[in-house]
């Protein structure tokens, strides 16, 4: 539908053949896996090189972190010591995504946007985070991105699409929690029929109680045309979203090749 942004999820660097016939497609943005580790910095010429090709074709790159192997890492040099744990993957998370989005901009290919998933700090294995430390970890990220380049946007992820009860309870605490302003959330969900109706009013309250734009991510679901639910309902229902709020939607890029999409 006209004015949604229309995001293809990458697991994997692109070539530009394939990024030309994402753009023939509609697509206007790329959002590709940046897995950060230490060091990310200094093997990431593959990673620079699709997201320099994006811009080049006059579309938005969107770096969805990978931070689960980050913390994974962290927790096997502190244990579970809560208080060493926090600090060191604070600075992990500050420090890679600082470095390597610097050294993207240096080539022009900072990213547009930035997606972190918030559901993977709750499933850390070995250790209990408090919510007030998942904060702290989260805005290490977000300092980072817009450290280099503050025109940058923040997407904030939850599988939690239609539980808006779970949902707000997460983003409310986020912010009393001190967490840094995000500009996006990300709704993971899988089209159905009998949940469309919650997914809709999930988008419309949580658009309103925290002035943030919606996009829903359909990027799990390899065929959505095989769906109950209609791709031109999903982008109806987005379109609505109050205050012209809704943003776009998220395919797989094997969802986005199966799909017939609304013009």
């Amino acid at each position: 539908m006209s004015g949604l942004s229309r995001i293809v999820f990458e697991q994997d660097t692109v070539t530009k053949d394939r990024l030309n016939a994402l753009k023939t497609k509609g697509v206007n943005i790329v959002m590709t896996n940046v897995e950060i580790t230490d060091g990310i910095y200094d093997r990431a010429d593959a990673i620079i090189e699709t997201a320099a090709d994006v811009k080049s074709l006059g579309l938005k790159w969107a770096a969805k972190l990978g931070l689960a192997s980050l913390y994974q890492e962290v927790i096997s040099q502190t244990g579970a010591d809560n208080r060493m744990f926090v600090r060191k993957a604070e600075r992990g998370g500050f420090e890679n995504v600082h470095k390597l989005f610097t050294k993207m901009a240096e080539r022009n290919a900072a990213p547009d946007f930035i997606e972190i998933d918030t559901d993977i700090y709750s499933q850390i294995q070995g250790i209990t985070l408090s919510f007030e430390e998942q904060t702290r970890m989260i805005n290490a990220c977000i300092n980072a991105a817009k450290a280099v380049n503050a025109n940058c946007q923040v997407i904030l992820s939850t599988s939690e699409s239609t539980d808006n009860e779970l949902a707000k309870k997460w983003y409310n605490r986020f912010q009393v929690s001190g967490g840094k302003p995000f500009d996006i959330i990300c709704l993971h969900y899988e089209l159905n029929s009998e949940t469309f109706y919650d997914l809709s009013m999930n988008m419309s309250d949580l658009s309103r109680r925290f002035e943030a734009k919606i996009i829903v991510d359909i990027s799990r679901m390899d065929n959505p045309a095989s769906a109950d639910i209609g791709l031109e309902d999903l982008d109806s229902a987005i379109s609505i979203v109050p205050l012209d709020m809704g943003f776009g939607t998220v395919y797989s890029d094997k969802g986005l090749d199966e799909a017939t999409l609304v013009a």
